[in-house]
């Protein structure tokens, strides 16, 4: 912002600096018309800025002259830094965690597989700052002061074979009592999060899809007059081995009974 009114986060003639009124970019040595020998008057690590000094705004675009006098930042002052650049250093230390999967009936059948045409519940279960947020870290990088606020917009649950759902939120945990006393068709589908297979897993990979779910991160940042988002994702994997239940024919004269053919050979 230049005194109230939003300008560009950069430009041809670089980087918005708040502090100064200018676009910086940097020099190797300064420019001044009063002293032609600064750089030995400056102690090493002083850095040097060419500026183009903001005079006004119209309609949205910033008007100005480029300065013959450079912006100076001796150590210890006030540094100058991108705001941008700032950003992704705080952002690289806030605390990210790809979040553990819960997977209905997985975690809930003795057999730990999933059935054809039965509903699965697909959660999180380690919610928290680290893994859904929100996650704000505040932190201070060469005198500018960023705050960052993580939230996750969605999951994606990639299910294995081809397809993908995506949820809002952590889902809904699954526990045994909602299928207690129910039949297969009467198991309720996941109010949040969920999904139904139409086939086995026995032709995948090790005979079970990998169902991968990725949370997607948005990490909106302010400091140094300037704001903007950074996109993350980190994503889990764990196998889900899928089967149907091969009916019993019963004779009902009392001949023996009989199950249907073997499924065809997987191609």
């Amino acid at each position: 912002m230049f005194k109230g009114q939003a300008v560009p986060c950069q430009t041809a003639d670089g980087f918005f600096d708040s502090a100064s009124g200018c676009y910086l970019t940097p020099q190797d040595a300064p420019t001044s018309l009063v002293n032609s020998n600064l750089v030995s008057g400056y102690p090493a690590g002083t850095k040097f800025y060419r500026c183009w000094v903001i005079l006004g705004v119209v309609e949205g675009r910033p008007q100005g002259i480029d300065r013959f006098e450079s912006v100076i930042r001796e150590p210890g002052q006030t540094q100058t830094i991108d705001p941008r650049i700032a950003a992704q250093r705080v952002v690289a230390t806030m605390n990210f965690v790809a979040p553990q999967l819960g997977v209905s009936p997985y975690v809930q059948s003795a057999t730990h597989e999933g059935i054809v045409n039965v509903p699965v519940w697909m959660w999180v279960t380690d919610p928290g700052t680290t893994t859904t947020g929100p996650q704000t870290k505040r932190a201070a990088i060469e005198g500018v002061a960023i705050e960052a606020t993580g939230t996750v917009d969605r999951i994606e649950w990639s299910m294995g074979g081809g397809e993908t759902v995506t949820c809002k939120g952590a889902g809904t945990p699954f526990s045994r009592a909602m299928a207690e006393g129910k039949s297969l068709k009467e198991i309720p589908a996941s109010p949040t999060c969920g999904y139904k297979y139409r086939k086995t897993s026995r032709c995948e990979k090790s005979g079970a899809y990998q169902v991968t779910a990725t949370a997607y991160w948005n990490v909106h940042w302010t400091g140094g007059g300037m704001e903007g988002d950074i996109p993350l994702d980190f994503s889990r994997s764990i196998p889900l081995r899928v089967t149907d239940l091969r009916p019993v024919l019963v004779d009902p004269e009392g001949g023996p009974s009989t199950q249907q053919p073997e499924p065809r050979p997987c191609a």
